[in-house]
């Protein structure tokens, strides 16, 4: 009698777990339309797919394969591509050469700085690097300090960049000598009403020139920066009294802010450079004193992802260009490298990809596109830990660190966020209590400064119908 009453209950229990995961998808589907419903006349312009992945099912989807514009979701795309091909524990480098040799202390024929692209060289790294000079016995640099950045091309800004957006600290221009997210910060004081304010500027050693024709006042007004050539800054506006302000800039020209900071960090620490920073190629006699390596690319990307930095997108962009296609790496190469990786994992179509970050306004990708990309991320185990643990968590870090602390979402989504102007994106994973793990993608365009109220709530919904 047992063995005909076991196969009954299995499908007794199969059949009852279908409807109850058919129910919470209608329940679901419903709340969707009803938050559609809410903005007529915006469907088209955004676009959902849900889909468990611990059953293979289509939750929900609209327009899911329309493309948009895609904004940081775009990093997504970069990082499961340069994990599965560069590897997680791929370290960038930076070369120092000497154009001749070193004897009695001296380093004859210049210091060569060569780039590969790290985009996380900073203050903190200076002192090991000087470390490592003085631990080869240099007492002064006969020569002058020569940078290379010659790994990339020379373009500098991305297709479908706006060229405002220069002026914008998460824009930075990109070099494969890179420094401080190629940013420099200005330190603003106001002194007494009527005179200048004091400006200092970080990183010491810098070539940037500030010529100030700002003004402490009670009046009311803003600093304003404007680049009268690649060294020097024109700041103007106003300040009011007792007021410190910072303000974040983007160097035209990384690959100079580099060689003089870190000229700089050797001058201070005792060893004499008796020529300055130049741009120019490592000659192929210079000899090797010492290679800088960057944190593993799976710290690298945690960072990326986390905190939405947008130079370590285009970096590695063009690292894998540079790396699959050829020296130098280019944004052309890179997508195509990428485009390239896609296809041999089986995602053929409903990409365009243009740069690294996201920025550009000329990427497109579709809702399907993203949660397939996912669901290769998370389904391949020799990248899916690294690229889980670099995305955001709800309500507890990164970007996603101030939404949905007062939720159900809280700490059970992993995903990244995308913003523009008229943009929005959101895509990742669901983990259920019940156990199940959700790929998802919410992509807008057009919606207006609403959209991030629009996702949380198609978010928590999603949580709430697959919890219950």
């Amino acid at each position: 009698m047992t063995r005909f009453l076991l196969p009954i209950l299995l499908l007794f229990f199969l059949f009852a777990s279908n409807q109850v995961a058919s129910s919470a998808n209608d329940q679901y589907a419903a709340s969707v339309a009803t938050l559609l419903n809410e903005n007529p006349g915006k469907n088209g312009k955004l676009g959902i797919v849900v889909k468990s992945l611990t059953t293979g099912e289509t939750i929900y989807e609209h327009n899911a394969d329309k493309m948009y514009i895609p904004a940081s979701n775009e990093k997504i795309i970069t990082s499961v591509s340069a994990l599965s091909l560069l590897g997680k524990d791929y370290r960038f480098k930076t070369d120092f050469l000497s154009g001749g040799g070193i004897l009695n202390g001296i380093l004859h024929g210049g210091l060569y700085i060569k780039g590969y692209g790290d985009p996380t060289l900073s203050q903190g790294h200076l002192g090991y690097i000087v470390f490592q000079l003085k631990q080869r016995g240099v007492k002064e640099i006969k020569g002058r300090i020569i940078v290379d950045d010659t790994f990339f091309e020379k373009e500098r800004y991305a297709k479908g960049w706006k060229a405002e957006w220069k002026d914008d600290f998460y824009s930075p221009a990109i070099s494969a000598l890179s420094f401080n997210y190629n940013i420099i910060e200005l330190k603003v004081y106001a002194s007494k009403s009527g005179n200048r304010p004091a400006v200092q500027i970080e990183p010491r050693g810098s070539n940037i020139e500030v010529i100030n024709k700002a003004v402490t006042s009670s009046k009311k007004g803003v600093l304003k920066t404007t680049w009268q050539d690649d060294e020097t800054i024109v700041l103007s506006g106003q300040i009011k009294p007792k007021a410190t302000v910072t303000l974040k800039i983007p160097v035209l020209n990384p690959t100079l802010l580099t060689g003089n900071v870190i000229k700089n960090a050797i001058e201070e620490a005792g060893i004499k450079v008796s020529g300055p920073v130049v741009a120019d190629k490592v000659p192929r006699w210079a000899n090797l004193i010492y290679t800088h390596y960057s944190d593993p690319l799976s710290a690298v990307i945690t960072e990326y992802n986390k905190n939405s930095v947008n130079i370590i997108g285009e970096n590695l962009m063009k690292t894998l260009g540079a790396q699959y296609k050829g020296i130098p790496g280019t944004w052309d190469n890179g997508s195509a490298v990428i485009s390239e990786f896609l296809n041999e994992v089986g995602i053929k179509n409903g990409f365009k990809i243009v740069d690294g970050s996201g920025l550009s306004l000329l990427n497109r990708v579709s809702p399907k596109t993203l949660t397939d990309i996912l669901s290769y991320a998370y389904e391949d185990k020799l990248i899916s830990t690294d690229f889980l643990d670099s995305l955001p968590v709800a309500g507890v870090d990164g970007t996603l660190k101030k939404r949905f602390t007062q939720s159900e979402v809280q700490g059970r989504v992993r995903a990244k966020t995308g913003y523009l102007n008229n943009v929005r994106a959101l895509s990742g994973y669901v983990f259920t209590k019940k156990g199940d793990v959700l790929v998802f993608s919410i992509l807008s365009n057009g919606f207006g400064w609403k959209t991030k109220e629009l996702q949380n709530d198609l978010l928590v919904q999603l949580v709430e119908c697959c919890n219950h």
